[in-house]
């Protein structure tokens, strides 16, 4: 039997339904005989259906329930299961109908049947023709026998099951899987450097850190007495930074009578969040429970009915638009259906369509409940979650989804709330525990603690809120505090996890070399450095802690006695050492503007008095338009000066005033998520060849010495530019030391060049495609058109269809003709599967014109589709392999197209976490069988702690697999930004993503080789596939010949023959 002692948990699942299934987790743990491969040893039946082992043809062995009359009715296994300890499970079930199955697949369940009960461990929704994983587990209460089935109530199909496994864990290994994933994913080490002016260590030096703000958003709700208690305030506001209005913000709530919207509660509570820089979610937009309807709004005809929910998204989402950072805008809609039911099967659609309208940044969350609270209901699976995610996403929304499962929980389930959230994170959506709370029972505060850690240990959660708003006639189902605001078990342990995760009294002192080592919760930070050096100072420094790819963080500690000279010669700034007066300088709003001379006679501008040791001060652009565009801040003390180091990326050309601010700031940060699974990492060759040469003179030679270069890769592998490679050289030299073809970000697209109708600009476009010329860069034409509507230059959008039709006409006939010749592709229709803005003012068949006008302008040249998640992310059905092979059909069978070059472009940006490589190979192999080259277009990674790793994950895949042609990372120097991805810092230094990039430049070059010839003049050696020159050495006349020769593609082997002499 295999060993128990495992004490690493898997967080591996399978979203996809595969082929054949993957090996057991665990070995198959406790399980005997998991893969079948000694017949049906250790199964039976349960129930009245028949068993038997069969085997595919690929000659995979599995058992197979049939014959089944019940929903029981299935294969089992007998247990014994030990009390105290945590059980997870995992099976591969398959789902063969031998009658008509409705919809072609069926829910399963695992079921444990044991003295106390019968527990479900689990649910999958099994599909016909492929395996499908189901994973979850059970916590056990008692020890005593349990017997493992599996229940489906469809009793016209088959079960079919394979790698199968069942793996106990002690209450504390399970502990320890929470701490080491906290420590991982929640956590970073930093190292603190206290130096003197001097630059020398603070030897012995008293540390003290304190967190000023988490970066993880743990709140409570919150309800209207909070408006009138200030006990409640006060309790409230020192703990949390982020809250939901319990009742307060719903419809019910706002419009009790049709037509008298009441908002003044609510505008109450938001307006006490704002001032307290509490974050609000918006709660909610609509219900979907028909109990919780206005009893006008359920007498209401479907006509009116879909009139004043119109009216009620737009009421709300209008009114708080820009104050609430989400909204839960169909609350419950995989229990209940009240608006699909009267309005049709695409209602949340619509309502998810009209909010991201109206409000642009905030979030759009489902929120469900019993999804990780509850295995028992079938309603709300994490499977039907996804589901109902995919069937918004097929009814017309595109936009952006978060996962909110509200957690009223009453005894948890540990084993099963991991496997569900493992599951839901295949989605790669944010997910946050929006309404937490346990119901009374003597062991409240513990499950609460447990369920707390669970979720704070997972790396896909990224928020908590708990369902605990105070009232003096007692809570929802948990109460933090009694009516004094004392605290109570369960507010207790908030408070301890308050504690924990913000280093309450962390102190330390600098070791020998001035430094001192701590593991910090990600957050924002002040350090506080005393040493009898720096006298009765102490030097303070704000800093962040966040997720990144390096696993330690060094912050340097200095302050100077005395400032130094601006650097660049102060750049652009008129006077930066003020040793001319105050000239260039102004006072901005009501600040008093002085010139200072310090002891020393070096003019200073102290633009504000520092009234208690220390402050932020932050540099700021206004731009003429009023924006303010934030450059930089730092600690500003009193008795020493502090560098503000900082910069802007000027996108226009403007005048803007820059000013300075002392302020305290409080941010809301958006966060990423990772998830690590097992991966395969067999790549297959198919960018080198063997190449075979011989050199010989009018006869063989042997003995010569041979010396290859390779001139020029055979595979792209490029990089996007923008505008400011114009500007500076070093960001010349850099790219053009490294890439051969590039992508201009924004600049070729139309909103770019043709900002006002009539008024066509291409200077910047035209000046890159000179240098990239001037450097042999080739250049990927991006975009003639791109369907979102978000990116189109405003006056497009007010056109009328045949004004449209004309424009575009015209703006095909102008890059197009303007660059003719000069690119080496055009990506003519971009993300055209996601968005339809010309299709749906020009008809249907919009894409397909503009390929055949742009073919006719230049039709030497590659046509591209250019479209997201067709490799990145399974779960977006509009991208899939199979739509994007459709659409590309309808462009190329299109009368004109004939003859068009057409290739497929994949932009690949990738989210944070795990890349799904297994996915992204499966769908290249799709995409490659059309017998079309493709292209990834657009590489990224979201910024992830493995954001590296990741990164070289996916180019290895892109750059193996034989139907990629060519590469362009979207990415570049830190002065084109790093949102996403940086490839250098400002000083167009590596960082580890530039590292890896030309890491792989080298490894995916044949560097120079000398190699002596055989007997017969001959000799072997693979290359990667490009251009080579090859220098052959006679060594009797000591005569060198050179010669050059190609590398290509789909020639297994080549001889090139090098003649010496004449």
């Amino acid at each position: 039997m295999p060993s128990t002692s495992v004490e690493v948990y898997c967080l591996h699942i399978f979203f996809q339904c595969l082929v054949n299934p993957l090996k057991p987790q665990y070995d198959g743990g406790i399980v005997v005989n998991p893969q079948l491969n000694s017949g049906l040893k250790g199964w039976s039946t349960f129930g009245h259906s028949l068993i038997e082992k069969r085997v595919s043809k690929s000659g995979n062995q599995y058992v197979v329930a049939h014959h089944r009359k019940r929903p029981h009715d299935s294969l089992s296994q007998k247990f014994r299961l030990e009390k105290g300890k945590i059980y997870t499970f995992s099976v591969i079930v398959f789902l063969a109908a031998w009658l008509q199955v409705s919809h072609g697949n069926a829910e399963v369940a695992a079921m444990f049947k044991t003295p106390a009960g019968v527990k479900n461990a689990g649910w999958v929704i099994a599909k016909h023709g492929c395996w499908s994983m189901l994973k979850g587990g059970l916590t056990v209460t008692d020890s005593g026998p349990a017997q493992l089935y599996f229940e489906s109530k469809n009793t016209l199909v088959e079960i079919w099951a394979d790698s199968i496994s069942l793996q106990p864990f002690t209450q504390g290994q399970w502990r320890s899987h929470q701490d080491i994933s906290t420590e991982k994913y929640r956590m970073r080490k930093i190292k603190i450097h206290a130096i003197d002016a001097q630059g020398n260590p603070l030897t012995k030096a008293k540390v003290s850190i304190k967190q000023r703000k988490r970066n993880f958003p743990f709140g409570c709700a919150m309800n209207q007495n909070i408006l009138s208690n200030k006990a409640f305030q006060d309790w409230f506001t020192s703990r949390f930074k982020v809250t939901t209005f319990e009742n307060e913000m719903k419809w019910y709530s706002t419009e009790k009578s049709p037509g008298k919207e009441n908002y003044s509660i609510p505008d109450a509570m938001l307006q006490f969040a704002q001032k307290h820089h509490i974050a609000v979610r918006g709660h909610n937009v609509v219900w979907d429970d028909p109990k919780h309807q206005q009893q006008w709004v359920k007498s209401l005809p479907p006509s009116l009915l879909s009139f004043a929910v119109q009216k009620r998204i737009k009421s709300v989402v209008q009114r708080y638009k820009g104050q609430v950072i989400a909204w839960d805008v169909n609350n419950e809609n995989l229990h209940f259906s009240f608006y699909e039911r009267k309005l049709g099967r695409n209602a949340s659609a619509v309502f998810y369509l009209e909010a991201r309208r109206l409000d642009k940044k905030a979030t759009l969350f489902l929120n469900e409940y019993n999804t990780i609270e509850e295995v028992s209901d079938g309603s709300t699976t994490p499977d039907k979650y996804l589901t109902k995610i995919r069937e918004i996403r097929s009814t017309g929304y595109k936009g952006p989804l978060a996962i909110g499962l509200e957690g009223h929980f009453n005894v948890p389930n540990l084993p099963y709330m991991r496997a569900a959230i493992d599951k839901l994170a295949k989605a790669r959506l944010p997910i946050w525990l929006t309404e937490l709370d346990v119901s009374s029972s003597p062991n409240q505060a513990m499950y609460l603690e447990e369920i707390i850690r669970e979720a704070y240990a997972h790396p896909a959660v990224k928020g908590i809120v708990m369902w605990a708003s105070w009232r003096p006639e007692g809570c929802y189902q948990m109460c933090l505090t009694d009516n004094q605001f004392k605290n109570l078990p369960t507010g207790d342990v908030v408070d301890k996890f308050i504690a924990e995760w913000s280093h309450k009294g962390l102190l330390g002192v600098t070791d020998t070399a001035g430094f001192f080592d701590s593991s910090l919760f990600h957050g924002e930070y002040e350090a506080k450095i005393s040493h009898p050096n720096i006298g009765n100072s102490t030097l303070v420094q704000l800093f962040e802690v966040a997720s990144s790819a390096s696993s330690q963080q060094t912050l340097h500690v200095k302050c100077s006695e005395e400032p130094q000279r601006g650097q660049y010669g102060g750049g652009i700034i008129v006077k930066p050492n003020f040793d001319c007066g105050t000239k260039g300088w102004t006072a901005f709003g009501k600040g008093v503007l002085q010139e200072r001379t310090a002891e020393n006679g070096n003019s200073c501008l102290p633009w504000v008095q520092i009234s208690e040791g220390h402050e932020t001060v932050a540099v700021v652009f206004k731009t003429s338009r009023g924006e303010l565009v934030p450059g930089g801040r730092v600690i500003a003390k009193q008795g020493c000066w502090s560098l503000l180091k900082g910069s802007i990326v000027g996108n226009i050309s403007s005048p803007v005033d820059m000013l300075f601010e002392v302020y305290d700031r409080a941010r809301i940060q958006q966060f990423k998520y990772r998830l690590t699974m097992s991966h395969c990492n067999h790549l297959q060759k198919s960018n080198g060849d063997p190449t075979k040469t011989k050199a010989f003179p009018r006869t063989a030679v042997g003995g010569v010495s041979v010396t290859i270069k390779q001139a020029r890769s055979g595979f792209p592998l490029g990089c996007a530019m923008t505008r400011n490679i114009l500007k500076s050289n070093a960001y010349q030299k850099w790219f053009a030391s490294r890439f051969s073809i590039t992508t201009f970000r924004n600049e070729m697209k139309w909103y770019s060049t043709e900002t006002e109708r009539g008024h066509e600009n291409y200077t910047i476009p035209d000046a890159m495609v000179k240098f990239a010329k001037q450097s042999d860069i080739s250049v990927r034409g991006h975009n003639i058109f791109c369907e979102n509507p978000d990116f189109q230059p405003q006056w497009v959008k007010s056109l009328s269809p045949m004004e449209l039709k004309i424009a575009a006409a015209e703006r095909i006939n102008s890059v197009v003709s303007r660059y003719r010749g000069e690119l080496i592709a055009w990506d003519v229709v971009n993300e055209n599967l996601h968005f339809s803005f010309f299709e749906d003012k020009l008809g249907k068949n919009a894409s397909e014109v503009f390929y055949s006008t742009a073919y006719h302008f230049d039709p030497r040249k590659t046509m591209f589709m250019n479209e997201y998640n067709t490799i990145e992310y399974s779960g977006d059905e509009a991208a899939s392999p199979e739509k994007y092979i459709e659409k590309l059909e309808e462009i190329k069978s299109y009368p004109g197209n004939v003859g068009m070059l057409a290739e497929i472009g994949l932009q690949s940006h990738f989210g944070s976490g795990q890349p799904n490589i297994a996915y992204m190979r499966v769908a290249l192999d799709i995409l490659g069988a059309t017998g079309l080259p493709s292209w990834l277009t657009e590489v990224d990674v979201q910024k992830d702690p493995n954001q590296v790793q990741y990164l070289e994950e996916i180019l290895r895949e892109g750059n193996s697999h034989p139907a990629v042609q060519g590469i362009v990372i979207w990415s570049g120097p830190a002065i084109d930004g790093c949102d996403v991805m940086c490839l250098t810092d400002y000083n167009y230094k590596n960082t580890p993503t530039g590292d890896l990039v030309d890491k792989l430049i080298r490894e995916w070059k044949s560097g120079n080789q000398e190699i002596t010839a055989d007997s017969e003049g001959f000799f072997d050696i693979s290359l990667f596939h490009g251009e080579y020159i090859a220098t052959v050495t006679d060594p009797e006349t000591n005569s060198s010949t050179s010669i050059r020769f190609d590398v290509a593609k789909n020639i297994p082997s080549e001889t090139v023959h090098i003649r010496i002499g004449v």
